[in-house]
């Protein structure tokens, strides 16, 4: 507040203190927004690995005998990448982050993985090999 005298100064008073106790109004976050809730999900079936590595050979067309090697090599590495802790990012699978983990007996180990897929499933039907009637 200022009074503004005759001769041009100006006085400056001091504001009304609020009653103690009282905080200053904060502002508001922004609410967070949920798209959908969470559900719990239970698994439909379980793939083994014999059933992967044969969706694996049909989706990219590699004889299964050069195929294997190098999906249980991709498979190991993914094991101790997540044994260590890092944080993966494999499109077009999504990343994978350790969220928790628990020792076993015997030095096996429980981990709890979260895993953020990519936008509507972008990158899921790429691949460098072309489907049937692609050519060219």
């Amino acid at each position: 507040m200022a009074d503004k005298k005759a001769d041009g100064t100006v006085k400056l008073t001091p504001k009304v203190a609020k009653a103690p106790g009282k905080r200053a109004a904060q502002p508001k976050a922004p609410k967070s927004k949920i798209v959908t809730a969470a559900e719990p999900v239970v698994a439909a079936n379980v793939v083994k690995k014999p059933d992967f590595l044969d969706n694996a050979v049909a989706r990219s067309g590699v004889k299964r005998r050069d195929a294997k090697p190098a999906i249980e090599a991709a498979l190991l590495e993914l094991g101790e990448a997540l044994l260590r802790g890092d944080e993966l990012n494999l499109p077009p699978l999504g990343k994978i982050k350790v969220v928790k983990t628990k020792a076993l007996n015997e030095g096996a180990q429980a981990l709890t993985l979260k895993v953020r897929t990519m936008k509507d499933g972008a990158g899921l039907r790429k691949s460098g090999v072309a489907e049937d009637g692609d050519e060219g």
